[in-house]
């Protein structure tokens, strides 16, 4: 973080477990609010035993959305911000934060296909929501998850779709093909997936998940033949 940068205090609220692997919750600014656009990432520091614990995570929420933000933890690893987050936060707890991230969207950038990998969908979701409900602008949001039950925010995501059925548009895949399930496309985002994708009708592409998840894609992208200038990620693994 850079010193300049101003740490908003919040009151964490509404938790709750979206899969068997993520939690999400609300941040309640103590006083004013948080300015943020859609794709964008919050520092959350937090005292533990003494000690000042940072962890970065996704904002899922549309900036539209009065008063708070809404941030999903995947239970990944042993660091400490995520044992917090999983096994010890409550609501009321006292937390910290301020806003970062360049690849975000903005109604200029119109019409988007949106590629998540895992919990990569989370800053997705941001610019899904913000797409549907404050633009006039075409969205379709596509996610890999490894099984069924890890597709993130998937009843919201279709309530949506149903809310905006000309602008808004979900696809999933599962990437491990070890569940015998019906209509359910399976196996990673590749480019015959793609190419079975109105890709070149979309003005932009937002990318988000592992390493590789966006190197693959970002060459598939320009062997169909997709504008690289157009294409928007950040990497965080």
């Amino acid at each position: 973080m850079k010193e300049d940068e101003t740490m908003v205090s919040a009151i964490v609220s509404n938790i709750r477990q979206e899969t068997p692997s993520t939690k999400s919750f609300d941040l309640t600014p103590i006083t004013g609010k948080v300015h943020f656009l859609p794709g964008q990432w919050v520092d959350v520091l937090v005292q533990i035993n003494g000690r000042t614990e940072i962890g970065g995570y996704s904002i899922t929420s549309n900036p539209s959305q009065k008063g708070s933000i809404s941030l999903a933890v995947k239970d990944l690893n042993n660091d400490f911000m995520t044992r917090y987050i999983h096994d010890s936060m409550v609501d009321g707890d006292m937390v910290s934060f301020n806003v970062g991230g360049t690849c975000t969207y903005s109604e200029e950038k119109n019409d988007a296909l949106l590629l998540a990998g895992g919990i990569g969908i989370t800053p997705l979701m941001s610019i899904f929501k913000n797409i549907g409900e404050d633009t006039d602008h075409k969205a379709l949001l596509f996610h890999s998850a490894s099984c069924s039950n890890e597709f993130l925010f998937e009843e919201e995501i279709k309530t949506l779709c149903l809310q905006h059925p000309n602008r808004l548009f979900y696809r999933q895949t599962l990437s491990r093909n070890s569940e015998q399930l019906r209509n359910q496309t399976f196996g990673r985002i590749t480019k015959s997936k793609l190419q079975k994708l109105p890709v070149l009708c979309f003005d932009a592409v937002f990318l988000c998940g592992p390493d590789k998840f966006i190197s693959d894609i970002y060459e598939c992208l320009i062997e169909i033949g997709f504008d690289k200038n157009h294409i928007y990620y950040e990497k965080w693994w």
